[in-house]
């Protein structure tokens, strides 16, 4: 049986951001009343139900960042606030107006450097299982161990004597993320691991979030596989102004497998 898999509505392009060319998906109905930019986790540009469901009213485009999703455009370390900025570049320049940014896992950092970088053009962020702010104690399953950037690329789990960081099992939510998508998935992450260290706590950025009161929702299933409900410990300290919600039954991928509570959600905080 051929499962269809998210993203009809979506058309794909590409915007030059620093020295890299960056691929994005976008969809849009004919007169949106907000923008959406997204910031994808570690796996880089993936679609889902959710993102198609928020294009019927939103203009919804989502950017990867250099060295994700499989992409081989970057051969040295990039600090994620780097990352950060070619994203909020990139997104600068498809846009003319304000917009609001969704980051999912890692890209949860990357939105909460951009929006401290560019308040003025941020109206605010979405964190779906965002990986800031979180401290040791919030990470159940850490990044996958950094190789060397020199050393041939595998997924950690198929690499004979390396260390161990399991797949994902399939999802009966997400009947087209197969194993083989999966494992996909799951190299294009250790690849990209190898330039772009994590980086769960910047608090200056954090700061200046919370000096500016940008208005922010952070969303956490608590089923989580990755972070730990004391994350919402970590947003009380760093982002206490945050809308931190915890997603009854909600995984780590909630826009794919917890779509109408995702979307609910975001709804409510886009039109508030």
């Amino acid at each position: 049986m051929v499962v269809q898999q998210p993203g009809a509505p979506f058309t794909y392009g590409t915007v030059k951001a620093g020295e890299f060319v960056l691929d994005y998906a976008e969809a849009r109905p004919d007169a949106p009343t907000e923008t959406l930019v997204s910031f994808p986790g570690s796996a880089g540009l993936e679609m889902s139900p959710s993102k198609d469901i928020l294009a019927e009213r939103y203009r919804v485009i989502e950017i990867n960042p250099p060295g994700w999703g499989g992409k081989d455009d970057l051969n040295r370390p990039m600090p994620m606030a780097e990352t950060a900025q070619l994203l909020a570049e990139a997104a600068n320049q498809l846009v003319q107006d304000r917009y609001y940014i969704l980051g999912s896992s890692m890209g949860g950092v990357n939105a909460v450097y951009a929006a401290a970088a560019h308040p003025e053009r941020v109206k605010g962020i979405i964190l779906e299982g965002g990986m800031a702010p979180a401290r040791e104690q919030d990470v159940i399953v850490p990044p996958p161990p950094r190789p060397e950037p020199d050393a041939p690329v595998q997924a950690p789990f198929q690499s004979e004597g390396a260390p161990q960081y399991p797949q994902p099992p399939v999802n009966p939510k997400k009947p087209w993320a197969t194993d083989e998508f999966i494992a996909n998935q799951m190299a294009n992450r250790f690849k990209m691991i190898a330039w772009v260290a994590p980086e769960f706590l910047p608090e200056d950025a954090l700061k200046s979030l919370t000096d500016l009161r940008l208005p922010v929702l952070a969303l956490l299933g608590d089923q989580d596989e990755i972070l730990r409900p004391s994350q919402r410990e970590a947003f009380a300290t760093y982002l206490p102004h945050a809308d931190f919600r915890f997603v009854a039954g909600g995984m780590h991928d909630l826009q794919n497998i917890n779509v109408a509570e995702f979307v609910a959600l975001v709804e409510e905080f886009l039109n508030r």
